[in-house]
């Protein structure tokens, strides 16, 4: 249920689209009916919340659909046909969500140490680490003949001022664990580095060739000039044509993979190389690199717009961006399953409602300090 619940309070509160809820609903069109049938049997809908509640919570739901742009048959079928069920369902999530810290999911967070408090570091030429998320607005440092400011809206911006120098100097930015940070670039782009992500680059690019080096995830929007522009993730390169495009080069991923929204790049892994167009993404592994096509950028930038969507991935897949964004650790007793799972978490969400998809979603775990252990 509470996968349900955070599918439609995603929706109502605007961070998912239309057809993306459609989407998430209709892969539930199955388990939707099965679901609601095996909870009102075994009388956990039992002390529900009053009829009027539960009324003013399906037409907040109904009359949000009827404000959406017609003309999208598929998703008013789906409705049509899962109105009949979808009352009791949200009463009974809204139910599930409230009713207090009894809840195993609610006894679990306060055993779970909160998230860290490490820091956005900006790391400068001569090694000086300074902690962007404490520092004031206005110039954090001074490199060369350029100034490092921080901007009222939280980004870092490089500003040359008067003269040149002859010295290469290079920053790094690293996010940690349930951080995301935005820089703009030297030249104009902007790097939107997501959880534990890094980014290296000159302070001022050079006339041939404007270079950067990242880890993690990053989500670019480079500025178009006859200068090329390249990326450098672990052990892949990609050139940019100007365009929007994301890298998530987890080292605790299977692949990197690079999808791209606007324009055109060239990624090269090893000896292969592939030219993407929107849409696409390269997927690169030691055994070289492949082009998916149609690729679900909802799902793939879901972080940028503060959501988890995790459409049919296994629970390890699951767990490793849980643990990125939370700071938690996970580890398996016994076999792990090869279920796959859908869904939709905020990532404002507390670690709480996380475990609460989890349990919902027939994931059995504890909790030992900052580590959750899956279960048989």
């Amino acid at each position: 249920m509470q996968r349900f619940r955070s599918i439609i309070k995603a929706y109502l509160e605007g961070r998912v689209s239309e057809e993306e809820l459609s989407k998430q609903l209709a892969a539930y069109d199955d388990e939707l009916h099965t679901d609601i049938h095996e909870q009102l049997e075994s009388g956990v809908a039992d002390g529900l919340t009053s009829p009027a509640s539960r009324e003013a919570m399906f037409t907040r739901v109904m009359e949000s659909v009827k404000t959406k742009e017609p003309g999208r048959p598929v998703f008013y079928k789906y409705w049509l046909r899962a109105a009949a069920i979808l009352l009791p369902l949200i009463a009974l999530a809204g139910w599930w969500y409230y009713r207090g810290d009894t809840r195993p999911a609610k006894i679990a967070q306060q055993q779970l140490v909160g998230t860290s408090k490490k820091k956005v570091i900006l790391t400068l030429s001569d090694g000086t680490a300074v902690e962007l998320d404490s520092s004031g607005n206005g110039m954090v440092a001074r490199q060369g003949n350029t100034l490092v400011l921080k901007q009222g809206n939280g980004q870092v911006v490089y500003q040359p001022s008067s003269g040149k120098s002859s010295e290469v100097l290079y920053n790094k930015i690293s996010t940690p664990k349930g951080e995301t940070f935005q820089v703009t670039l030297p030249d104009g782009s902007t790097a939107l580095l997501n959880a534990a992500s890094s980014i290296r680059f000159p302070i001022v690019f050079s006339k041939n060739d404007r270079e950067v080096e990242i880890t993690g995830e990053v989500y670019f929007e480079i500025e178009k000039s006859s200068t090329p522009f390249h990326v450098k993730a672990p052990e892949t390169e990609i050139q940019v044509l100007g365009t929007k495009f994301n890298v998530n080069g987890y080292m605790d991923e299977k692949a990197l993979k690079v999808t791209l929204l606007e324009g055109a790049v060239k990624v090269a892994a090893g000896k292969d190389n592939v030219l993407l167009r929107p849409g696409q993404q390269a997927i690169l592994t030691g055994d070289g690199a492949n082009v998916k096509e149609h690729i679900d950028l909802e799902e793939v930038m879901a972080w940028k717009k503060g959501n988890f969507v995790f459409n049919s991935l296994t629970l390890p897949e699951i767990m490793r961006q849980i643990c990125r964004w939370y700071d938690v650790e996970v580890s398996y007793e016994g076999p792990v399953s090869q279920k796959r799972f859908t869904g939709i978490v905020g990532r404002n969400d507390s670690i709480a409602e996380v475990l609460d998809f989890m349990q919902t979603a027939g994931i059995k775990y504890k909790v030992n300090n900052r580590k959750i252990v899956i279960i048989p």
